[in-house]
Formats: structure tokens, C-alpha cells, sequence
């Protein structure tokens, strides 16, 4: 545990440090990632000030008006404006729209905010006001990726999470020079460790020999890997033919009461089809790939459905050299105006975008 915070404080004290060059660099991200000895890291803004989430919010809908926006001013983008999050950083970042018309940044579906007293990058005296309000951290384990291997699940500091086959559920079998080389994703006594909204799975925790508690997904514990350096990185797959990314289904099934059943991604997102597509060929490019982002692949992934998924999967290759993947021969796409898994604000849009039936 005590190296998995060191990456993270080591992270979060370089963007700190680099905050006076950066503030000034029309490229920096509306989302990056700061800290404090006593928090850790969590999210700050492009000005380095910290950011809160608000108990009382719910996913894709703010709360807080009027005296309330005045104290925590809404992190908010011009309109039209895609806010980006900085590399490195797992989740994902939405906008919703706010009653006085003004475009709230979300992350993980939660709107953010600024704290009116905080008075200089680092500081973080909002933090557990009232007991509603807390900095914005990423989840302890999120859905990162790379374009060799796809989709695979990361650490809240962006690294990658592994899984040993020698493991049986609930229980690890890699101690000493192991351990040191697989240090296993531990949560803190009386942490209850977090999984980034919509990723299929259960997380939960295990003692180990040492009595550190450590963070298993559906039973199968979780493990960095010593030699990668940085997010992205997954030299560790298939590391003795034992080690391996963990990577959550391509394809799973949502629903709600008036769509019925459909797909989404990994990510637990919404998809759709696209009237205008033939089976196997896919006609949204340039700015259509920008607002309706094809769901892909990883070069050396072939995608993986959850149960229910009974049609017929498979990938197309993009002009790009991406392989997008297909259902029943159809390309399927996200809709970058949906901000929360459950969300099918695509669905007929224009007459020819619809949610994807399974």
C-alpha cells in the first residue's frame, strides 16, 4: 500500500509542481490530478484549485443552487465545449446542463465543484464540510486501457491491475519476492474500496498473511506490476503465462422501462447503430466519430460478451487502423452527450441513431 500512494503522491506532486508553467498552456486539461500529504491525490482544476464532489448530488444532476454555486462554484466549460481530463487519470468526464444555463464538468457522472474558501493550489479545507462534501477522487479501481490490449482495469493512480491464475478466489498465493514484484491493491482498514460507475463487478477485500487488505474483483485478487512505469503500461501481461490484465466483457446488457433491453460497453455506456451504416462498413468518420465515438478493440483483443449476448460479435477495421467492434454485423458507437451509464439520450436521434438491441 505504502508504494501504491508513493506512485500517486509522486504524480500529483509533479503536476503541482509544473502548475505556474502549465496555467499558462492553452493545452491543459480541465481535469488533472493534485494532492496533499493527509488526502492523497484527488482532482484539481486547470487552475491547480481543488475539486469537490456533493453528497446530495446525484449522478448527472447538480443540487447545489444559488447561496450553495456561490459557496462551491460549479466547475463549468463554455458551451459546447468537450471538457478533457488529463492523461493518466482514470474515469471518464461528462457535461450536464445547469438551470442557469451554464455547462457543469461531471466526473464518473458526478457534477464538480470548487470550494469558495480554498485559497491556493493544494489547499483542501472543504473537505468532509458538513459531512456532504468531499474532494473528488478517482475510483479505486477504473477502466484505463492501451490500443494493444483494449480495455483493462487500472488503480486509482491509472496503473495497471493484474490477476495471477495460481490464485484461487478470495485468497492470494503470491507473498515475499512475489509480492514484492506483484504488490497487491490494498484498501485501508474499514475502506470500502470503489468501482467506477458502470464497470461490470463486484469488488471486495481479503486479509492477507501480513493482514493488509487486499481488493479483489469478483473474488480474484488484484496486483500491480513493478515494472511498469507509467499509465498504459501492461508489460506484465502474460508474464509466465500466469499474469494478466483484467479485462471486464466488450459487450453486456442494460435496460430500462422505456427501451427495454440494450447493449453497452465496458464502460457500462450506452450503444447505438447508425441507420446509415451497411452491415460491416461504418459511414460516421471525422466529426460523427468525434460526437458518436466507435466502440474498439485493442490490436490483439477479440471482443468479449456477458451473459445474454447471443448474437453474432465481431470487428471491422476502421480508415484509422482501429478495429471497431460489430453486433450482428452492425458498428456500434457511444454518444458523447450521454454523461451516466443509463443514459440513451442518442436513441433516435435525428431518426437514424438508435440504441442497439441485443
Amino acid at each position: 500500500m505504502a508504494k501504491y500512494w508513493k506512485w500517486m503522491l509522486i504524480v500529483a506532486a509533479a503536476l503541482l509542481a509544473a502548475l505556474p508553467v502549465l496555467a499558462q498552456d492553452d493545452g491543459m486539461a480541465t481535469v488533472n490530478l493534485g494532492g496533499s500529504d493527509e488526502l492523497g491525490a484527488f482532482l484539481v482544476g486547470a487552475n491547480g484549485m481543488t475539486l469537490y464532489v456533493f453528497a446530495k448530488d446525484e449522478p448527472g444532476a447538480s443540487s447545489c443552487v444559488d447561496q450553495c454555486a456561490a459557496n462551491w462554484p460549479p466547475l463549468t466549460v463554455a458551451e459546447g465545449e468537450r471538457p478533457s481530463l488529463a492523461a493518466g487519470i482514470p474515469g471518464m468526464l461528462g457535461v450536464i446542463a445547469r438551470a442557469d444555463g451554464t455547462s457543469q464538468v461531471t466526473f464518473n457522472g458526478m457534477p464538480l465543484y470548487f470550494w469558495v474558501n480554498d485559497a491556493q493550489p493544494g489547499d483542501a479545507t472543504g473537505h468532509n464540510f458538513n459531512e456532504v462534501w468531499f474532494v473528488a477522487k478517482p475510483a479505486t479501481v477504473s477502466l484505463g486501457g492501451s490500443a494493444e490490449l483494449g480495455n483493462f482495469l487500472v488503480g486509482a493512480n491509472g496503473m495497471t491491475l493484474y490477476m495471477f491464475t495460481r490464485d484461487e478466489a478470495g485468497a492470494s498465493s503470491c507473498v515475499d519476492q512475489c509480492a514484492a514484484n506483484w504488490p497487491p491493491l490494498t484498501a485501508a482498514e474499514g475502506e470500502t474500496p470503489t468501482l467506477q460507475p458502470g464497470v461490470a463487478g463486484e469488488l471486495t477485500t481479503f486479509a492477507r498473511a501480513d493482514g493488509s487488505l487486499q481488493v479483489a474483483y469478483n473474488g480474484m485478487p488484484l496486483y500491480f506490476w513493478v515494472n511498469d512505469a507509467q499509465p498504459g503500461d501492461a508489460t506484465g501481461h502474460n508474464f509466465n503465462e500466469v499474469w494478466f490484465v483484467v479485462q471486464p466483457p466488450t459487450l453486456a446488457i442494460s435496460s430500462s422501462d422505456d427501451l427495454g433491453d440494450f447493449l453497452v460497453g465496458p464502460n457500462g455506456m450506452t450503444l447505438y447503430v447508425f441507420a446509415n451504416d451497411e452491415p460491416g462498413v461504418s459511414s460516421c468518420v471525422d466529426q460523427c466519430a468525434a460526437n458518436w465515438p466507435p466502440l474498439t478493440v485493442g490490436t490483439n483483443q477479440q471482443p468479449t460478451v456477458g451473459d445474454g449476448v447471443n448474437g453474432e460479435v465481431g470487428t471491422i477495421e476502421r480508415a484509422d487502423g482501429s478495429l471497431q467492434v460489430t453486433y450482428n454485423g452492425m458498428p456500434l458507437y457511444y454518444w458523447i452527450n450521454d454523461v451516466v451509464p443509463g443514459d440513451t439520450t442518442g436513441h433516435n436521434f435525428r431518426e437514424v441513431w438508435s440504441v442497439a438491441a441485443p
